[in-house]
């Protein structure tokens, strides 16, 4: 877990890389998608709490209007929910569980970085190779660049804003859009290194990069800390199912 000594594009955050246990666990292949979120909202009493930072003609900024139904740019069904806090992850996690009788909640930081790695130890899933990135996930891309952002990734994906879940080619353990698409949101408080024995549980840890994400957040190590009500266009989340 963490950033390999001497990578050029790690934060502070991502040190030290260290080994860890941790008890089996099985992992949703794709994020929670609008469709299935949506399902939730109308079977559920909860009501997530209305705004949304969102991509406005001014840049990100925080939309009183935004929300996970109206995000900014248009969406499917089957495109990961975004506008979705920390709070709302843990309410569709719990309303998941009451309806199947199975066990979820979001993965922890180290279960993330596990399952996202697929088996590999490099920058990306995918090798080191930036070209490549376009092949398995949703980035700030060539077709993207001005956009939000005046670098990119050296390719293209064919896609603005969110991609439908599962688009792209998976990681080594059959996961998809583990990095791109949408940052995810862990079950672990932040830490400033990840060796720092205090958490700060003002702030959540998130993973993954996204859509709008320049070369240097899209990587494996990749890690960001806000407030668990934080609601963005650019985060989702998916689930854990405890194996026992």
């Amino acid at each position: 877990m963490g950033a390999a000594a001497g990578d050029p594009a790690a934060d502070p955050s991502e040190f030290p890389q260290r080994e860890l246990q941790m008890e089996a666990f099985a992992l949703a292949k794709v994020p929670v998608t609008r469709g299935a979120y949506a399902a939730f909202i109308a079977q559920s009493d909860y009501t997530p709490a209305p705004g949304c930072w969102a991509l406005t003609e001014e840049g990100w900024r925080m939309d009183a209007a935004a929300s996970w139904r109206a995000p900014g740019f248009a969406q499917e069904d089957d495109h990961p929910a975004v506008c979705v806090s920390a709070e709302d992850a843990e309410a569709y996690a719990a309303w998941l569980g009451r309806k199947t009788g199975a066990r979820y909640r979001l993965p922890s930081e180290a279960e993330w970085e596990y399952a996202a790695r697929g088996g590999a130890e490099g920058l990306n899933s995918w090798g080191d190779d930036p070209a490549r990135a376009c092949l398995y996930a949703n980035v700030n891309d060539l077709a993207a660049k001005n956009k939000t952002a005046k670098v990119a990734e050296r390719c293209t994906d064919g896609y603005l804003y969110t991609s439908p879940a599962g688009t792209f080619r998976p990681n080594g353990f059959g996961l998809y859009d583990m990095q791109g698409n949408v940052w995810e949101w862990t079950s672990d408080c932040w830490r400033e290194s990840l060796a720092d024995p205090e958490a700060d549980c003002r702030l959540r840890a998130r993973r993954g990069g996204s859509w709008t994400d320049i070369p240097g957040p899209v990587r494996l190590a990749a890690r960001q800390g806000d407030p668990p009500d934080l609601r963005s266009a650019y985060t989702g989340f998916r689930l854990v199912r405890e194996a026992r």
